[in-house]
């Protein structure tokens, strides 16, 4: 069964007060990049640094108190592991987070200090998947997915929302995609007011495992590489596959190699730090991998600013 808008404004009653409105400002460098008005939608500035907030706030919220006794486990390779655990402390309940080896060391840093059990296993996000599932067989705890989960795509959604509220005439959405969850919320809001509207998938090109399986119509195995976009990487589900091609009019790459620059181009002309993950809505323009008639009216979502000021060289 599809995500419903239903679902979406239910997310924004639970998120109401708890979640950063975050600013959408108009680029008038990227627009001239572009040739078209271009907005970026600053998520780095929601609480834990990115968008995934929302939707581990608008899961945990919607549990019965009989699972939240139970506590609840995730797995990450970042951002879903800060946000599972500033919700679950917010809302005081017990919350285990299983990372890779290879996450980032300033995500890891705040997972510990929000309070969370860390448990760090596995080199990549889909052994460290295996090993919390496992747990949560073990204990009891209530998983809380990144992605296959209409609750934490509803509440990603209310980014959309939050644009079309903002810019009513924007006509083009561009959004990373990793797993799914964040398009396939911003599809189910986006699409509902404005089935025009054109919502455009960003990968890299060493994180495409959805463009490939889109693609191909089935869910297809991409050996997990080296990138910058770490939170793009891994393998995708069925679910979140049925969801993406129902809204998604498309997916580009952006080369890897070009991701450095194009956060480096973010801080130097916005002012603002972006991560890898953030940086391939942006680097797609800066690329020349779209065009854009003169009239658009462009949003694309920067996802979070939690890099290592090392990728940098600061």
């Amino acid at each position: 069964m599809p995500l419903s808008a239903v679902e979406v404004l239910k997310a924004k009653r639970n998120l109401a007060g708890v979640a950063v409105r975050t600013p959408l400002t108009k680029s008038t460098a990227l627009s001239e990049e572009a040739g078209a008005e271009v907005y970026l939608k600053w998520e780095n500035q929601q609480r834990t640094g990115a968008y995934k907030f929302r939707g581990a706030y608008n899961k945990i919220c919607s549990l019965s108190h009989e699972d939240r006794d139970r506590g609840v486990v995730t797995a990450s390779s970042g951002n879903h592991a800060l946000a599972v655990s500033l919700a679950s402390r917010l809302l005081e309940v017990k919350a285990t987070v299983v990372v890779p080896t290879t996450a980032p060391r300033i995500k890891i840093e705040k997972v510990r200090d929000l309070g969370a059990n860390l448990v760090v296993e596995g080199t990549n996000f889909d052994e460290s998947l295996v090993h919390c599932m496992e747990l949560a067989r073990k204990t009891g705890a209530v998983y809380v997915p990144g992605t296959e989960d209409h609750k934490i795509m509803a509440g990603q959604g209310t980014i959309a929302y939050e644009i079309l509220e903002d810019l009513p005439d924007a006509n083009v959405i561009i959004a990373p995609i990793g797993g799914g969850g964040l398009i396939s919320g911003l599809g189910a809001w986006a699409k509902s007011v404005n089935p025009r509207l054109r919502l455009i998938g960003a990968q890299s090109t060493a994180a495409r495992a959805m463009h490939e399986s889109l693609k191909a119509g089935k869910v297809v195995e991409i050996p997990v590489a080296p990138t910058l976009a770490d939170g793009l990487a891994g393998q995708i589900s069925q679910f979140a596959l049925d969801h993406v091609s129902r809204y998604v009019d498309g997916t580009i790459l952006a080369d890897e190699d070009g991701l450095v620059g194009a956060i480096r181009w973010v801080l130097r002309n916005e002012r603002q730090v972006i991560e890898g993950s953030a940086s391939v809505g942006p680097a797609l323009l800066l690329q020349k991998k779209l065009t854009f008639d003169r009239a658009d009216k462009v949003a694309i979502v920067v996802t979070g600013g939690n890099i290592d000021m090392k990728v940098l060289g600061l």
